[in-house]
């Protein structure tokens, strides 16, 4: 019995201290790649704790292994929004500018119902009231109301620009390239350009390294 106690008690500091490096919030935040690694983990963990002959490395070091994998996954994500949008998936809009679209809605397998009833935990009773309705990357629905929203839709992150985003709003590289001339920016020094509905365009210039 007091063999199991240390294992459960070393297994809990390690999960602990491996959540906090992966910087992990609450399950409802996590996206598909974290809740696979998440999951792993409890799996690995519960191992040694229920079989006291398993040795406990066993469950360690696949863990420390599955943390490196989603510390360098998620370096590399922040790096490449490409290599995000492949592994991440990008959100859906379900509701675009006022307008429902029903093959949003079959492509994610969410239902009418489904939707209304996110609406309303939200305080909006009608869909018709909605401007943006959005399936985020962590599963969550984010909505927006119609004449309460001036929605900042990011066009560029990371000096990658976001042809999805850029497209969606018909936009080109000829804008791309005025809005930037007119911010004094070029493109690989900004870290985030974002255009509203009202078309003001917000850019935040890239820290240098030696400033973080």
């Amino acid at each position: 019995m007091v063999s199991i106690l240390i294992r459960t008690l070393i297994i809990y500091f390690l999960l602990t201290f491996t959540l906090r490096i992966m910087g992990k919030r609450q399950l409802g935040e996590l996206d598909v790649g974290d809740l696979v690694s998440t999951l792993l983990m409890s799996e690995l963990a519960a191992i040694p704790i229920d079989d006291p002959d398993i040795p406990l490395l066993n469950a360690v070091v696949p863990i420390l292994f599955i943390l490196s994998i989603e510390i360098i996954a998620s370096t590399l994500k922040n790096k490449s929004e490409k290599l995000k949008h492949v592994l991440d998936g990008g959100n859906v809009f379900i509701i675009y500018k006022g307008r429902l679209s029903q093959k949003a809605l079959r492509d994610t397998r969410i239902s009418v119902n489904e939707l209304m009833a996110s609406a309303r935990a939200q305080g909006i009773g009608d869909l018709s009231e909605i401007e943006y309705a959005i399936l985020e990357q962590n599963g969550g629905l984010s909505v927006l109301e119609k004449n309460k929203s001036n929605m900042a839709h990011a066009v560029v992150i990371d000096g990658t620009v976001i042809e999805q985003t850029v497209k969606r709003l018909g936009l080109n590289d000829k804008w791309l390239n005025f809005a930037l001339k007119k911010d004094g920016k070029r493109l690989e020094d900004v870290f985030l350009m974002t255009v509203d509905d009202s078309g003001e365009v917000r850019t935040v210039k890239k820290e240098r390294e030696d400033k973080l």
